[in-house]
């Protein structure tokens, strides 16, 4: 019987080696959610399936599917990310948002917006036109967002929570703008590190989960 194939767009999260040669990958899809996805041969030398086996690449893919899990036939790299390999910061905050989102993706639910957010956060760490850590900020933000679980400034406050106006207009426009537009302000270190503090509590809040490579930052701050 022949199967059918699939094609989707989608961002490598992580990567497991299978065996000699194949690699197991879990990627983050538009229409299929978050897969698994065997690559057969890929860290055998000269495979052309090689560039697209490593974390952060995005691309679009053709799958043959199983009954657990997907399998590799063609693909197309749209952006290698090759840059957040090169600085050990801006891995471990890629890294980190990979683990969140795959926390929050499930396989048979689409994710276009959590795609699309985690390809405009890369390239805005590449670009490094904000402090990484206020795009991490932003990123947990609009993910808690688009996941259904909008931060709500009013009973932050009415818990106790002591937020600066600054910083409420902040999180009131991540939370109303388009995910293209998120990216586009800046705030002074006072009100980026109160955000950061904010975020970071909402989002462990709602994960009940240990991010390993928050340790890696840790240890670099």
């Amino acid at each position: 019987m022949v199967t059918d194939e699939i094609n989707v767009k989608g961002i490598v999260l992580d990567t497991f080696p299978q065996n000699d040669y194949n690699k197991r990958l879990i990627i983050l899809t538009d229409e299929l959610g978050k897969i698994t996805v065997f690559v057969n041969n890929a860290r055998k030398p000269g495979s052309r399936f090689a560039a697209v086996s490593q974390k952060f690449v995005m691309a679009d893919l053709t799958l043959r599917q199983g009954r657990n899990s997907y399998t590799l036939v063609k693909a197309s790299i749209i952006m290698p990310f090759i840059e957040l390999t090169a600085d050990i910061e801006m891995m471990c905050y890629a890294s980190y948002m990979c683990e969140v989102t795959s926390y929050f993706t499930r396989e048979g639910l689409g994710a276009r917006d959590e795609l699309n957010l985690l390809y405009l956060s890369f390239r805005e760490l590449i670009r490094a036109r904000l402090r990484f850590s206020l795009i991490k900020s932003i990123f947990e933000c609009k993910l808690l967002d688009i996941e259904g679980i909008g931060f709500q400034t009013e009973i932050y406050k009415k818990h106790g929570g002591i937020m600066s106006p600054t910083v409420e207009y902040a999180v009131q426009y991540i939370l109303s703008r388009e995910i293209s537009e998120v990216f586009s302000f800046d705030l002074t270190p006072e009100a980026e590190s109160e955000l950061s503090i904010l975020s970071s509590d909402y989002t462990k809040k709602h994960c009940d989960t240990h991010f390993k490579s928050l340790d890696i930052l840790s240890s670099l701050m």
